[in-house]
């Protein structure tokens, strides 16, 4: 994706840094590689993002804030890709990931009209909740590696684009400045 692109959806770091609620984290804050656009950097919050979006813990954006600041990921795009699993999402890529976890398993899988019922999601929560980690760990351990490679691409492909017009434009003024003389 264009760097100029991306940059319009970032957060201001400085402007991030000065949140009350995250000042405690302030030291780490200020290290720079968590706030650049590059390829790696951009190429890692997916990777992050991706992976801890399908494992069904409490607390994914702190999860991967704190992995971004770690391996050196952007901040803001590790965070934000956690939201792939919202309210409207959850119920879809969860009951994927508690099938898959089921069927390695090899426990019986419930269907999912069966877990809309009021209140029978507490109860076999236990149930539930290691297939759905394992298949969310599997789920996640494939999207991860695919979207560090989705977004090294990108970039890779933009920036021989870009290289690719800068030197047509360099040949056409050097041929023009030749048909001058």
């Amino acid at each position: 994706m264009p760097r100029k692109t991306l940059q319009k959806w970032m957060p201001d770091p400085e402007r991030v840094r000065r949140i009350p609620s995250l000042q405690r984290f302030g030291h780490w804050l200020h290290e720079p590689g968590i706030w650049h656009l590059n390829r790696h950097s951009v190429a890692r919050a997916f990777a992050i993002g991706l992976f801890i979006a399908m494992i069904p813990i409490p607390g994914q954006m702190v999860i991967a804030g704190l992995l971004a600041i770690r391996l050196t990921a952007n901040l803001p795009f590790s965070v934000a890709l956690v939201w792939l699993t919202n309210p409207f999402t959850m119920p879809f890529l969860f009951y994927g990931t508690y099938w898959l976890g089921s069927r390695l398993i090899g426990n019986s899988v419930i269907a999912f009209e069966t877990l809309q019922q009021k209140g029978l999601i507490a109860a076999l929560m236990m149930d539930l909740y290691w297939p759905m980690m394992l298949g969310g760990i599997i789920v996640g351990g494939v999207l991860a590696p695919m979207g560090y490679g989705l977004m090294s691409g990108l970039y890779h492909w933009k920036y021989r684009l870009n290289r690719r017009r800068r030197d047509q434009k360099r040949r056409q003024r050097r041929q023009a400045a030749h048909e001058s003389r």
